[in-house]
């Protein structure tokens, strides 16, 4: 009669009990918080799930997040954390995946990733001087997240599906940001300043009118890649009409920095360009046309680039600025006024300023705040990232199969050029762009050696036994 006993409580009944409770607990709980709460709660426990089982999802679902700004758009959600409560979840499972597969935890430990660390380093270290330093951690805090984003992108982006999902999504939430952007813009969400009324992002990813533009202006080398590489007639139509609307909407938000930014990412695509007199011929085309339909006030706005009987004033100020940060480099040469702390040290009145105001040029905003420490580590990631760019071009040109790879490698070398000259008016250090740029560098070339490490072995000849025995 043994087959015929039965325990009084098996699992199942376990599983049926916790989903009653559950759900009475739920119906007592419902009626006292507001009702997104729990529709949160829902989404996060599902991709929760789905994250353990698919590392990949949670840095696609991180990316999503990063660029929407949730707290931002659903004020109540901003108390969650939940950008960093989610890149948190994912760098685990990231690492207990890595344990798992391979037994071991690994870092990366190539010159680009050895760079980053040292800078945020000095970074830390420039708060000993630091002229508020409650900002400069608050700004390590923010740029370690940023780290974490890039270690994710190398760690998980292993294969070319995975790096083409990566760039399909992103370029649907720059398209986003953009659309809002407009949106906000047709409704009378705009900045006026200067004169002119100035397209802003509704959300800090899209940021003021000069981030906003930057964002357009380095993103449309990804998004051209992007239309060469993909077969599917929707995804191209899709993706030139993104990069056609960027184009407009870059104008409208009255940035010059931004427009010089674009300039830039024409330029750099020119010199990989086959066809350079059509590329010359499209591009006057596409200047005469963008000039005719824009407003009197963006072209009066843009008239003063090149008006330079007052550089400073048509500058709005940069080089009053930029003097004072020349005197912040000699004031404080090692480790600078302190990663984030431009402003209040050019308020203070020390370095003959009086006034809050951003640096407004990359070198300078190194140097000033981190130091000659800062500018060494961040040089040595540039110039590797530089380098390992050209290493990928001779894989691939020694690899047809490898072809696919240079597209995307010149949208990123075309993408730092937008962001060197946006660099040369701007403050873009911390900038998301650089870091995800050199994420997917290191994460190509990681790709492409291991492809052809796979093909030499399997190519190989093979050992008889006889020969193995002896």
């Amino acid at each position: 009669m043994a087959n015929e006993r039965k325990e009084i409580i098996q699992a199942r009944h376990l599983w049926w009990i916790a989903l009653i409770g559950l759900s009475v607990i739920a119906g007592l709980v419902l009626p006292h918080v507001k009702p997104l709460f729990p529709l949160v709660g829902i989404l996060l426990l599902v991709n929760v799930i789905v994250v353990v089982k698919y590392p990949f999802w949670g840095v696609l679902l991180y990316l999503i997040v990063f660029l929407f700004r949730p707290g931002e758009v659903y004020p109540s959600l901003a108390a969650m954390r939940i950008e960093l409560v989610l890149g948190a979840f994912v760098l685990v499972v990231t690492i207990l995946h890595q344990k798992v597969k391979t037994g071991k935890m690994t870092l990366p430990v190539d010159k680009i990733t050895l760079a980053l660390a040292a800078f945020l380093i000095a970074m830390f270290l420039s708060s000993i001087t630091s002229y508020e330093k409650t900002q400069t951690l608050e700004t390590c805090k923010d740029f370690l997240k940023t780290l974490i984003f890039y270690y994710l992108i190398v760690a998980i982006i292993d294969t070319r599906r995975k790096f083409a999902a990566f760039v399909i999504v992103y370029a649907a939430m720059i398209g986003k940001i953009a659309v809002d952007a407009y949106r906000s813009y047709i409704a009378g969400g705009f900045i006026h300043t200067m004169g002119v009324d100035r397209l802003a992002g509704t959300t800090s990813a899209g940021g003021d009118p000069n981030s906003l533009a930057a964002t357009m202006a380095i993103s449309i080398p990804l998004v051209i890649a992007g239309v060469i590489y993909f077969k599917n007639t929707f995804v191209k139509v899709g993706l030139l009409a993104l990069s056609a609307g960027m184009t407009y909407l870059i104008m409208i938000t009255g940035s010059r920095g931004g427009l010089l930014s674009f300039v830039g990412v024409l330029c750099g695509g020119f010199l990989y360009t086959r066809h350079k007199l059509v590329a010359i011929f499209s591009v006057c085309i596409l200047a005469v046309g963008l000039w005719t339909i824009l407003p009197e006030q963006y072209r009066t706005r843009y008239e003063t680039l090149v008006d330079v009987d007052d550089a400073n004033e048509v500058s709005s100020g940069r080089v009053d600025i930029w003097k004072a940060g020349l005197k912040m480099i000699v004031g404080r040469p090692i480790t600078g006024v302190g990663a984030g702390a431009f402003q209040w040290a050019a308020a203070s009145g020390s370095f003959g300023y009086g006034r809050f105001m951003q640096p407004h040029n990359l070198v300078i905003q190194i140097l000033a705040t981190t130091g000659i420490v800062g500018f060494a580590a961040w040089s040595v990631f540039f110039v590797n990232l530089v380098r390992r760019l050209r290493e990928l071009k001779g894989h691939v040109l020694k690899s047809p199969e490898h072809r696919w790879v240079s597209v995307f490698g010149k949208g990123f070398v075309v993408s730092l050029i937008g962001l060197g000259v946006a660099g040369l008016f701007g403050h873009n250090l911390y900038r998301y762009n650089w870091y995800m740029i050199a994420g997917l560098t290191v994460a190509l070339f990681s790709l492409v050696s291991r492809e052809k490490e796979n093909a030499a072995a399997e190519t190989a000849p093979e050992v008889p036994s006889k020969a193995l025995a002896k």
